[in-house]
């Protein structure tokens, strides 16, 4: 919808039916009407003035400093389990005892994923547990040559798979800031331009106490990159 927001206008006679709606969440999202089975997290008492606060300091910068939405970037983290298992299987009718194969396997990578205005997705960079080469997948790997030339990247967490203030700076310096190059130089825009990095607010990324702490490690080494977080707690 965010290529043709006409759509949307009022008279425009575009319309969307139940049924439609239902096949689109089942078919496409998966999703089904559930009975809830925790409580939900708490919002902030202000979470809507912080949700407005922060779009509206993006607002600021794209008009003060033109950013196209090339320009604009949203970056996350997420875990992803290796060997994904469930806690069914089939067994015969009346079994007492039920096992299931490697329920036990919980190994983890971090994938850092980032996308555009424009809808350009940047390389994934996936994040592994160890200390050396051997903790990164095998250059031997299944589709390893089909993920370099991608540009995908991997990085040490050091003993654990979780981001860190050092592989969240090499995401920024081999993924983010080429990409910007390019964007820059193929919309004839100068290395000057300013682009806007949205995250959320979370202690790598909002550190701003010693010079190698983001916030002043980007402001020296990358100043064309303005920062803006997602308010904790209120997605």
């Amino acid at each position: 919808m965010h290529r043709i927001p006409q759509l949307l206008a009022p008279g425009s006679g575009f319309s969307i039916s139940k049924p439609w709606v239902h096949r689109f969440l089942q078919d496409e999202l998966s999703w089904s009407s559930r009975v809830s089975t925790q409580k939900a997290k708490k919002l902030p008492d202000n979470a809507n003035e912080l949700c407005e606060l922060s779009f509206l300091r993006a607002v600021f910068a794209i008009k003060l400093h033109n950013i196209p939405d090339a320009l604009i970037v949203n970056a996350d983290q997420t875990g992803i389990i290796l060997l994904p298992t469930g806690r069914r299987t089939y067994e015969l009718k009346g079994s007492k005892d039920v096992s299931v194969s490697n329920h036990e396997e919980k190994r983890q990578m971090t994938v850092v994923l980032a996308s555009a205005c424009s809808g350009d997705f940047l390389p994934f960079q996936s994040i592994w547990g160890g200390k050396t080469d051997a903790s990164l997948p095998s250059t031997n790997a299944l589709r390893r040559d089909e993920a370099d030339q991608l540009g995908f990247k991997y990085g040490h967490g050091d003993t654990r798979h979780w981001s860190s203030r050092d592989t969240t700076k090499d995401w920024v310096t081999t993924l983010l800031v080429p990409y910007l190059a390019n964007m820059k130089q193929a919309l004839g825009l100068p290395d000057s331009q300013k682009s806007l990095l949205l995250l959320d607010v979370w202690g790598i990324h909002i550190a701003n106490r010693v010079p190698e702490d983001f916030i002043p490690w980007m402001q020296v080494n990358h100043p064309n990159i303005l920062l803006d977080f997602v308010p904790g707690g209120c997605m």
